[in-house]
């Protein structure tokens, strides 16, 4: 589960107003009281909800109904409601719903990749790139898993993946089987995937010793034949498909014998469409 800090929920609001909302004070909203509705203008995924409410409550403001994030949504469906001083409801508005409209979309879309993928083959896993935006790793990965998705790896810390760019200092595919040996030697508890890019490649990988091939940009016919070879040699490694995947090829690619579909796709998915109405108290829209 990802969890964001009281100071990063804060930051959302002293990003937008450092020195509090200049129109709104002028206007005399922080006498008057009103509530804030999102809704779905469309089918969507909705992710960023707990956050949105904790930046509410931050500035005092009752959150009556939320939606958990992965709830799967419908047009005109409530993601959240909340009534408190206008002020506070102007303060929040864009902020807040910008964060949801971010992180559903992520999420949506991962959605689509997920169901592609599992309309080939049911047991293949949809894992999602650390090559989302800079700064976003948080809302990035939480929308990934909120639409069915998981990290494929959340940073260098964190995973054994070697690539050809390592290779180059340590005696290329020709040594892998002794690389891969050192770092399992160091390190028991840690899978270690190699990435390849053609047949040979994987084939070395394969008898490495290595628990995972990385197939990168492998048209799906090509990958299919790869994927056999592979278990023939081992048929204890794991086949991975990385690069280009999207809710067009997934299929294609569980159906070639993926098990795990690595791509940065959902990550460039167009904001959700989401309807904020603000209405005072008399009922009357603001």
């Amino acid at each position: 589960m990802i969890r964001f800090t009281d100071s990063e929920i804060e930051q959302l609001i002293l990003d937008d107003a450092p020195l509090g909302d200049l129109t709104s004070a002028l206007l005399g909203l922080h006498t008057q009281t009103g509530t804030l509705t999102v809704t779905a203008r469309e089918e969507l995924v909705a992710c960023g909800t707990e956050e949105v409410e904790r930046l509410l409550e931050k500035l005092r403001i009752s959150v009556h109904q939320r939606v958990p994030s992965g709830t799967v949504c419908h047009v005109g469906d409530p993601l959240l409601s909340a009534s408190g001083e206008v002020s506070a409801i102007h303060m929040a508005w864009r902020a807040g719903s910008t964060m949801i409209e971010f992180a559903s979309g992520i999420a949506t879309r991962t959605r689509q990749l997920v169901a592609a993928s599992r309309r080939g083959n049911k047991a293949t896993t949809v894992a999602g790139s650390r090559k989302h935006a800079p700064f976003l790793k948080k809302i990035a990965l939480k929308a990934l898993m909120a639409g069915g998705g998981v990290p494929h790896r959340t940073g260098l810390s964190d995973t054994v993946l070697i690539f050809k760019e390592h290779l180059l200092f340590l005696g290329g595919y020709e040594q892998l089987a002794r690389t891969v040996e050192r770092v399992r030697a160091q390190h028991r508890e840690r899978m270690v995937v190699v990435e390849a890019h053609t047949e040979l490649e994987a084939l070395a990988v394969a008898q490495s010793g290595a628990h995972f091939v990385q197939i990168d940009k492998m048209p799906p016919p090509g990958f299919a034949k790869c994927a056999r070879e592979c278990k023939k040699v081992n048929p204890n490694v794991g086949v991975i498909a990385a690069g280009g995947i999207n809710a067009q090829n997934a299929r294609a690619y569980a159906e070639a014998g993926a098990e795990v579909l690595v791509t940065s796709w959902m990550y460039a998915a167009s904001p959700a469409d989401v309807k904020v109405t603000i209405c005072a108290d008399d009922g009357s829209d603001d």
